[in-house]
């Protein structure tokens, strides 16, 4: 019997270690989906970086954003999904409507350059592309 009440608190402690770790990192593992094979280049990741990820993110706080497109999790959807929102992603882009002008007034450093709004959109585009081969 006293075995049991000297396991039993053992149990608890490594219980409440294992538990407490995962708290620590909420965050959710992404795992890409193998069959999308969706990469970004590093000029590509620059500018979704600067311009992009802060409010297109799991931890952003604008939930509008969040449900339009999360770069972070677009890696995990299906092939079909993803080229529907890099279509969605370069006609925004190319009509200006990313980043909006609401926000550039509050963050002007994020504008996209004429030149990363056309790397953007065309990356977009090609990729978009050479998924539905």
């Amino acid at each position: 019997m006293k075995k049991i009440f000297v396991v039993l608190p053992a149990i608890a402690v490594v219980f409440f270690l294992i538990t407490g770790f995962q708290a620590e990192n909420p965050k959710p593992l992404v795992v890409a989906n193998p069959e999308a094979n969706l990469t970004y280049p590093e000029d590509i990741q620059k500018i979704i970086d600067k311009s992009c990820f802060g409010c297109h993110n799991v931890d952003a706080q604008n939930d509008k954003s969040k449900k339009k497109l999360m770069w972070d999790m677009l890696p995990e959807l299906s092939k079909a999904k993803i080229v529907a929102t890099l279509g969605d992603i370069a006609d925004a882009i190319g009509e200006n409507e990313m980043p909006p002008e609401k926000f550039l007034e509050k963050y002007p450093d994020k504008a996209l350059t004429e030149d990363e709004a056309k790397k953007l959109k065309e990356w977009a585009e090609s990729t978009a592309e050479e998924m539905m081969k």
